[in-house]
């Protein structure tokens, strides 16, 4: 880690996307009396921002590179301070000579919601239902069933083409191996709508998406709820689900080529060691590279024998930290801009010490939702909740969140319930 470092007219990037640049950037040696490996202060000066400097929010990394080629990463920092927009403050964990890629992705903001509606939600779980049922008795599956209910799901999500999909709406039932594959198949197509795929695409992106997990219900049960660490031999063979559902569907004419890519190729990496084939970047098929991040979302914001589920938010920066590693950048970049990472009801802490919990979300600007403020910023103190103050931070710039609490304040009335998530298999 830099003692103490200055660096003139720096260029910055997330992962392989050009972020701004800034006049002057620099980096503070620990204070007297704190940890040498303690969080460090920064600041960045003139900063210029592609997207508004208020995207720097959900950012874990940053890549720095000066006019004679210098590369730095600021690691895993927070800011602070955007009082004076001229001199952006903050702290980080490191400053260091670049010896790694840490990539990341940027967000662009939308209008409204869409919410997959209580009908549809309800075909498509019978219809996951007989899937599921059909895989365990039968030595093929009906792919004419996951199509009918992708019809339905593309005509709802085509009618709102410029939305912000509401990522705890959709999680709305108990069974993970039901409700997983139709939230995966909803994300895709939001997604693959984003990315501007044709009504066609987006029918055998999401009968993919649908059926890309049915292998798994040929793997022995006590290996997928298996809550310690796989052995070698357990994970060979939970690799082997990708092949096994394309067996499942044997010779059938009812799903696209493409659907079938999803399926067996879901789990390659963009980087290049997934399985089965190890194939990397544009060699897996699009559609299975827009599943791979969809499935990964549901899946971490899913309850795990071994973790708590994660907020939007966690998962999302989980995400983020993984691209062009596990993702597809550009595929993550998209799911970014589709999505709201403050729903209503989570628990956030604000730069002013105070904290609250969010009410709506503000179309347009994702990062600066309304809150209804909690605890004074002064004392910390808890509000009556007579005098509790709703805050929206898209008016009131020096105020932003830094943050959410792991610990959910009481739902008020204008927030929905909180879906209830049970110990599931991986």
């Amino acid at each position: 880690m830099a003692d103490a470092l200055i660096l003139n007219d720096v260029r910055i990037y997330t992962g392989y996307s050009h972020f701004g640049s800034c006049q002057e950037f620099g980096w503070e040696a620990p204070l007297q009396g704190m940890r040498s490996d303690g969080p460090s202060r920064f600041r960045l000066v003139g900063l210029r921002c592609i997207d508004g400097f208020e995207a720097l929010m959900i950012r874990k990394d940053l890549f720095l590179q000066t006019p004679k080629g210098e590369e730095y990463i600021l690691a895993n920092f927070q800011i602070t301070d955007i009082t004076n927009p001229k001199i952006v403050r903050g702290v980080a964990a490191a400053c260091r000579l670049l010896m790694e890629e840490f990539p990341e992705v940027k967000g662009i903001g939308q209008k409204g919601n869409v919410i997959v509606s209580k009908a549809t939600h309800l075909l498509a779980f019978r219809a996951v239902s007989a899937l599921v049922t059909g895989a365990h008795t039968k030595n093929q599956i009906d792919a004419k069933l996951a199509n009918e209910v992708v019809n339905e799901l593309v005509g709802e999500i085509i009618k709102a083409p410029n939305s912000v999909l509401n990522l705890l709406a959709i999680k709305s039932m108990d069974d993970y191996t039901f409700s997983h594959n139709i939230n995966v198949a909803t994300l895709s197509m939001v997604i693959g709508q984003a990315m501007g795929l044709t009504l066609e695409e987006l029918r055998s992106l999401g009968s993919g998406a649908l059926l890309h997990d049915l292998g798994k219900l040929r793997i022995p049960a006590w290996i997928l709820n298996k809550e310690g660490k796989l052995s070698a031999s357990e994970f060979e063979e939970i690799t082997r689900h990708p092949r096994l559902g394309i067996d499942l569907l044997g010779n059938t004419h009812d799903l696209a080529p493409k659907s079938r890519e999803v399926i067996l190729q879901h789990h390659e990496k963009f980087e290049g060691r997934g399985y089965p084939d190890g194939y990397s970047g544009d060699n897996i098929s699009l559609f299975a590279r827009i599943c791979a991040v969809a499935d990964a979302y549901d899946a971490l914001t899913t309850q795990r024998p071994f973790r708590p589920a994660f907020s939007p938010y966690q998962a999302m920066r989980t995400l983020v930290g993984s691209a062009s590693t596990h993702f597809d950048p550009e595929i993550l970049r998209v799911f970014l801009g589709k999505t709201s990472l403050y729903p209503p009801g989570t628990s956030v802490t604000l730069n002013d010490g105070s904290s609250g919990v969010v009410l709506r979300a503000n179309p347009g600007a994702l990062l600066r939702p309304v809150v209804r403020l909690l605890k004074k910023e002064d004392t910390g103190e808890p509000l009556p909740a007579s005098k509790a103050g709703t805050v929206d931070l898209s008016k009131e710039w020096r105020r932003f969140i830094i943050g959410t609490l792991p610990d959910p304040a009481k739902p008020l009335e204008e927030n929905p319930p909180q879906p209830q998530l049970r110990r599931v298999k991986e």
